[in-house]
């Protein structure tokens, strides 16, 4: 493959894994449509913030598109995924709304300027070069740049409101580290291994009565310390050196693997045939089993562990938010259950919470209106009615 194919192979391959990035981006709509009718009606109230049905309809469309396109899903796999569907994507939406509605009451605001620094660490992360690879990799998901900025908008607003309010949260001392290393030992352990060169008889090559002489020849002068390139070279053709390098007992051939770690460093197997033809294995150097230090490993567990604990608080976190939020639902069916609730959601169609949201709020006449004459009564914060 020529360098300009190989250059050009790379560039098509970070533009699909940034196209990846782009529709996972692009599960949720970014703002309600505009959208008459009666798939805009409103299915979920947080606070201040709605999601029409129109956007989790759209939402759905999406998720479901992206799972039939997925490779490598048994047909019962993906028949359960499109059977969670609604949950999931309403799940994420209404997840999507607390934190958003936190920003809001945080004043949280970002700036385009952030929004563009973003999308350039994002070129950078996949090998993007230019505005042309960028918008070839939005068209590969069928996503606008100004759902993306939208999109990534969003996500900004989500990381500040996180390591405001969750980030805090995590306390990882040292010892802490320290009890996980103790604990989990066998995440750090590191296998026996040794070092090994050959020379392989060649199959096909000698004939069949000259191979075992050969092999022979090879074993002793090995025994006699020559390196396996020398022993292969004064063999003449049909035997080859072959380095092996560093493995761990079950990297080599069966056969191979049966023999090797039988021997101490500076030791020769007999021959073993195997794919190829004969070969006569040799260990050059040996490494007993051993753990890393966690000294080496300190950075990395610590990693882990705040992404864990992080984790495990944001969830608590938004049960939190869900707890203190104002909420209304009116849910399609394929979405209800998404989240545990010990009560049932407000019943939104008797109280009349979402109508005003909807496409054709005050189109309809209210049955509980008042006659004309009388005066009008103010509506509250929870949609009872306070009289004057």
């Amino acid at each position: 493959m020529s360098r300009e194919s190989r250059r050009r192979r790379g560039a098509d391959l970070r533009l699909a894994v940034l196209a990846t990035l782009v529709a996972a981006l692009a599960v949720l709509p970014v703002a309600a449509q505009s959208e008459p009718g009666a798939e805009n009606r409103v299915v979920l109230r947080v606070n201040d913030r709605i999601v029409t049905l129109y956007e989790y309809q759209r939402a759905v469309g999406d998720q479901i598109r992206q799972i039939r396109n997925t490779p490598g899903l048994t047909e019962s796999q993906r028949q359960e995924r499109l059977g969670q569907v609604g949950r999931l994507i309403m799940k994420t939406m209404f997840e999507e709304q607390l934190i958003l509605s936190r920003a809001d009451q945080l004043a949280i605001v970002v700036d385009e300027s952030d929004v563009e620094e973003q999308i350039r660490a994002t070129w950078e992360q996949y090998g993007i070069e230019n505005e042309e690879q960028f918008r070839d990799a939005l068209a590969q998901s069928g996503m606008r740049e100004e759902d993306f900025r939208a999109r990534t908008r969003i996500q900004l607003r989500t990381n500040i409101v996180l390591s405001r309010e969750v980030a805090p949260r995590v306390d990882l001392a040292d010892e802490d580290l320290r009890r996980f290393y103790r604990d989990n030992q066998e995440r750090f352990a590191i296998p026996e291994r040794a070092r090994f060169e050959e020379v392989v008889i060649l199959e096909g090559v000698v004939p069949a009565d000259r191979m075992a002489p050969l092999a022979s020849l090879a074993l002793t002068e090995l025994v006699a310390g020559q390196a396996a390139t020398d022993v292969a070279e004064g063999l003449g053709e049909g035997a080859t050196a072959v380095d092996v390098g560093w493995v761990s007992p079950g990297d080599l051939a069966p056969a191979l693997d049966a023999v090797a770690w039988d021997l101490q460093a500076g030791e020769v197997a007999e021959a073993v045939s195997a794919r190829g033809g004969l070969h006569v294995l040799k260990m050059l150097e040996r490494e007993a089993a051993s753990v890393e230090p966690f000294e080496e490993v300190r950075d990395a567990i610590e990693r882990a562990e705040r992404g864990r604990l992080f984790q495990e608080e944001s969830a608590l976190y938004l049960e939190e938010l869900a707890e203190a939020a104002y909420l209304v639902e009116r849910l399609p069916e394929e979405a209800v259950g998404y989240r545990p609730v010990a009560a049932p959601s407000l019943d939104a169609d008797a109280l009349g919470l979402l109508s005003r949201f909807g496409p054709d709020a005050g189109a309809q006449a209210d049955p509980g209106a008042q006659d004309a004459d009388e005066p009008a009564a103010e509506e509250t914060v929870d949609g009872s009615d306070a009289q004057p």
